[in-house]
């Protein structure tokens, strides 16, 4: 999705030959030496996908293995990444950067279930020289977005590594129900053992009682408190004070990249400091406030705060005894103000926006009281999304609550013209044939 979508990948469809028969064809278009089809007697027995079983059994034993090269096939020279992605994502226009109703590029690509995919190519980067990661809070929305614009997105030749955007409901309530989830992801990583905790949560959630989906996140609520806050008291005091944050990972590659960022960004703090009152405790006035990370351990501790929102999300609004709705959408690029919410609209309880600042792909949460028909409130907000000129979704699947452009949904239906993956995807019938 989005930069990281590559034509390059070895993935199965179902279709039915000439005889009436449902087959299964892999198509290859990983562009791998060796891996080719070409490369492969027809009815030999041997194929693309075993060699990559045998590479990757060799791999996880702990052989080593020749990496393999791009062949000079079309395949082989075909994207495997979104190369232009860096220009399109500075530009000022009313279209969005990224969508899942996009049907640029091969079948692999925001497919939603409708091909099979089995192995994918994608392009790697260079690692920073140097990285420094920066907490960015502003008074409000209009300042943030003109960070957004004249430092981030300034030219697309040192755009910075990362850019996520927090609003203040988001740290208050990830410190409020988040701390337990930062912390474990912060010291045991995204690895086995959270894998095996996870497990145990979810098994714990399925259990045959009315209640047991609510517990885990009950215990996470309740002993959030006793755990010390899970960022170093600079960056909280800063969340507690301004309405607008953005966590801003910046890097050097070998061009003065990294300085001509910081003469940005030292250039717009000072800009809109040498506005403030001379009382010192007027945090409401144009003020930009910029506290770095220290050290590795602090951006660890920063990525995992803002890695958990969603989770914390789930978890104040289960240790709430309320209600919530969650809604992924793209705003166009010359956009990023919050969409208003329907007159008729119910009061929510709390309205957690976080954000890929950059390509304006916003996460919303919206807390509402028990009783509010959340499903009305949901629909309602994603009309008004899409009057805004907003997309969704943007990042996560259709699923059978979003109906597809036609564009989106003919080109699912071309990759499984008999309907049997994922069948009522993206409000297609659910019927064979996607008959009616």
């Amino acid at each position: 999705k989005g930069p990281a979508r590559t034509d390059r990948a070895l993935y199965a469809k179902v279709s039915r030959n000439k005889w009436g028969e449902n087959i299964v064809t892999v198509v290859n278009t990983l562009g791998i030496g060796g891996l080719e089809d070409a490369d492969y007697q027809q009815n030999s027995g041997e194929d693309a996908i075993g060699a990559l079983d045998v590479y990757a059994n060799d791999v996880r034993q702990g052989f080593k293995r020749t990496i393999a090269k791009s062949s000079n096939s079309k395949d082989g020279r075909a994207k495997a990444s979104d190369s232009d992605y860096q220009n399109t994502v500075c530009e000022c226009t009313e279209e969005v950067s990224r969508f899942n109703a996009d049907t640029t590029g091969e079948d692999c690509n925001r497919s939603e279930g409708k091909v099979v995919i089995l192995a994918t190519v994608h392009d790697t980067f260079p690692a920073p020289k140097e990285k420094r990661v920066f907490w960015v809070s502003f008074p409000d929305m209009e300042t943030t977005l003109a960070f957004r614009r004249e430092v981030c997105l300034n030219n697309p030749k040192d755009l910075p590594i990362s850019c996520e955007y927090l609003d203040r409901d988001s740290v208050d309530i990830i410190d409020r129900s988040g701390r337990i989830a930062t912390y474990m992801i912060r010291y045991l990583g995204m690895g086995d053992i959270m894998g095996v905790l996870w497990g145990i949560k979810t098994s714990i959630d399925g259990l045959p009682f009315s209640w047991a989906p609510l517990i885990c996140d009950k215990l996470l609520h309740t002993f959030n408190n006793w755990v010390p806050e899970a960022i170093p008291g600079k960056f909280m005091t800063a969340g507690r004070e301004w309405d607008h944050h953005c966590l801003v990972a910046a890097g050097e590659f070998g061009d003065d990249t990294l300085d001509r960022y910081m003469d940005r960004m030292n250039a717009f703090v000072k800009k809109h400091n040498d506005k403030l009152v001379a009382d010192e405790k007027d945090v409401g006035g144009k003020i930009v406030s910029v506290v770095e990370a220290a050290s590795p351990s602090e951006m660890t501790a920063l990525n995992a705060f803002r890695f958990v929102a969603a989770l914390a999300f789930k978890t104040y609004v289960v240790g709430e005894d309320i209600q919530g709705i969650s809604v992924d959408y793209a705003l166009p690029k010359n956009g990023g103000l919050a969409p208003p919410l329907a007159p008729s609209a119910a009061t929510p309880v709390r309205r957690m926006r976080y954000s890929h600042f950059g390509c304006n792909v916003v996460h919303e949460d919206i807390a509402y009281a028990l009783g509010v028909d959340t499903h009305k409130e949901k629909m309602s907000f994603k009309h008004i999304v899409e009057e805004e000129g907003g997309k969704l979704p943007a990042e996560h699947g259709h699923g059978t609550e979003y109906h597809a452009p036609e564009s989106a949904q003919t080109r699912w239906m071309n990759m499984d013209p008999l309907n049997v993956l994922n069948p009522g995807v993206g409000g297609l019938s659910t019927l064979p044939k996607y008959g009616k």
